[in-house]
């Protein structure tokens, strides 16, 4: 079986039980199809601006849309090439969810707060419960719930306190931002019962409890989860929150009320990348920046567990000693992402090089078929997002996992079995947050620098027509450690005519630096130098500059150019 029809099954298994996600006196809607859409990566703009349900799971050129039998001309319409790649069979009869329980096991709103306030009850020592705020519906007087953290350590005084000047670096876990991402809360629900279950008895546990707070949010968004639960064995794929003040939405898979949580932020909302102005569709971003009150009582919960060390300027780094790392569970994929999300897609953080390691350092550990990088180079990009929000904001390390099955697994999609939980996800993620724990107190720790310079010069002597791209590899041996955090790429260009031009370098390991978007020579000769991070690469290795001359009418030559590490 090829691997395409692998992943179409596990998509089939996983979305065969989605029913619209619409009020409940609403009626069902179509049956429900699956459309594989090329959309390379940079070119899927309309797709969000128009409200298509985009999953978010990428395979090479190809996202996947959920819809009905008319959204494949609708996507043809909008200009984007659409094949079907499942007909989904007609939901069953939703079932009425069990007190504590739906859908085979996994745990609604109220059975996750009442495990948070049993496990402070039983460990006074370790757990404290916060209440951080109030839902939507909430401050409408209509129900809703309180938005509830909890914080574990060995406590000491001081500890657990709503005030950034903590004694110890702080940990915060997140799930179910997006209502119906199921796998998000039950990873959440282990990780607490691990860490104060591991308290006394388990060496590594003990240990981080004695030197660092974790904080946990099960359900950032609960009465979008409430919702998705009334389901029961066929749970509503309801993603937003439960804004559904005058609310005109239809009885379609693509048409729900709701604000999407994780495009509200004031990040880079103004940026309004992959998301939609109209209130039914999935990346609705609301009304203006943090206009949710889920999205402000976030903000305000991390304000007062971490100090402002953002650098003044988007593209300088916090300080190397900023601690403290936060962590947005999300569902389906199998991806390690980091600011930046939104923005100009070239642009990095300034601790780039930082994020980025450990990000490599998660996905090795989860597995080859997992991909690590910023949004915009393995997914697609996005405004409004909290990972950049908490970066943006506060400097601290912020990451999104996308935890999913593999493509020839059946624990993949939104509902995967409940015995998923205990069989696939969980041993893929409690290695990778132990590890990620472990770096918490120092995220942006310095790797030593080498003690000798490494420089390798490549007289190449290449054409470069205009409108194409050449790629320059230089091989270096005999230098061992990292890079230099200075690091230098020295370029030398000649016999130049009308030349825009951009230059990326490529590390071993893939990674690409963009060195310049756009540069303009005026003369026929012109050289460039450039000072890259480059600490968390290892020299050795084959590295690549590569050079678009953007102009087609444009030539010149690539004389020569050299890599100082």
């Amino acid at each position: 079986m090829t691997r395409k029809r692998h992943r179409a099954l596990v998509l089939f298994s996983a979305l065969a039980l989605l029913p619209a996600a619409v009020p409940a006196t609403a009626t069902p809607d179509e049956s429900s199809v699956l459309y594989e859409v090329h959309a390379p990566l940079g070119s899927e703009q309309a797709l969000f601006e128009q409200g298509f349900d985009v999953m978010e799971h990428r395979d090479g050129d190809s996202l996947f849309v959920l819809g009905d039998a008319g959204t494949r001309t609708a996507l043809e319409r909008a200009g984007f090439k659409a094949t079907v790649d499942q007909v989904l069979p007609e939901p069953p009869q939703a079932a009425q969810a069990a007190a504590d329980t739906f859908y085979g096991g996994y745990h609604t709103v109220n059975a996750h707060y009442q495990h948070l306030d049993q496990v402070a009850r039983e460990h006074p020592d370790l757990a404290t419960v916060v209440d951080y705020g109030d839902s939507w519906l909430k401050t409408q007087n209509r129900g809703g719930h309180d938005l509830r953290a909890i914080c574990i350590t060995a406590k000491r005084p001081g500890d657990c306190a709503l005030s950034p000047d903590a004694p110890k670096p702080r940990f915060f876990v997140m799930g179910q931002l997006h209502a119906r991402e199921l796998t998000t809360g039950e990873t959440a629900w282990r990780w607490i019962d691990h860490l104060v279950q591991g308290h006394g008895t388990d060496p590594e546990v003990t240990a981080l409890l004695e030197s660092t707070e974790f904080w946990v949010v099960p359900v950032a968004n609960p009465d979008g989860v409430d919702y998705v639960e009334v389901g029961g064995d066929a749970p509503h794929s309801h993603r937003k929150n439960g804004r559904d003040e005058g609310s005109r939405c239809e009885a379609r898979s693509d048409s729900h009320y709701g604000v999407d949580l994780n495009r509200n932020t004031s990040s880079n909302w103004e940026s309004a990348q992959n998301i939609s102005y109209y209130e039914c569709r999935q990346t609705y971003r609301g009304t203006a920046p943090d206009s949710e009150p889920e999205t402000q009582a976030l903000q305000g919960l991390w304000r007062s567990l971490y100090p402002d060390r953002r650098a003044p300027e988007r593209t300088q780094a916090a300080p190397t000693d900023t601690a403290g790392m936060v962590l947005s569970l999300h569902s389906y994929g199998n991806l390690v992402l980091f600011p930046w999300t939104g923005g100009v897609i070239e642009q990095r953080a300034g601790n780039d090089a930082a994020l980025r390691q450990h990000a490599q350092e998660l996905a090795e550990m989860a597995g080859a078929d997992w991909q690590y990088g910023q949004s915009g180079q393995v997914l697609y990009s996005a405004s409004g997002t909290t990972d950049d929000w908490v970066y943006d904001d506060l400097g601290v390390a912020s990451y999104v996992w996308e935890m999913g099955g593999q493509p020839d697994q059946e624990c993949g999609g939104f509902f995967p079995a409940y015995s998923c939980q205990e069989t696939f996800f969980w041993p893929k993620a409690l290695p990778m947050l132990l590890h990620s724990a472990h770096k918490a107190a120092a995220p942006y720790a310095p790797v030593p620098e080498p003690s000798t310079e490494c420089v390798t010069r490549v007289d190449t002597d290449t054409p470069l027509p205009g409108g194409t791209v050449v790629t320059l590899p230089v091989e270096v041996s005999g230098c061992e450690d990292n890079a230099r955090s200075t690091s230098r790429v020295d370029v030398t260009l000649k016999n130049l005519s009308i030349s825009y031009l951009r230059m990326d370098l490529i590390a071993p390991d893939s990674t690409t630096y963009r060195l310049e978007t756009q540069r303009q020579s005026t003369g026929t000769d012109d050289s460039a130098s450039y000072t890259v991070d480059l600490s968390r690469e290892t020299r050795e290795g084959t590295w690549q500059l590569r050079v678009n001359s953007l102009i087609w009418l444009a030539k010149g030559d690539v004389d020569s150019w050299s890599l100082t590490l």
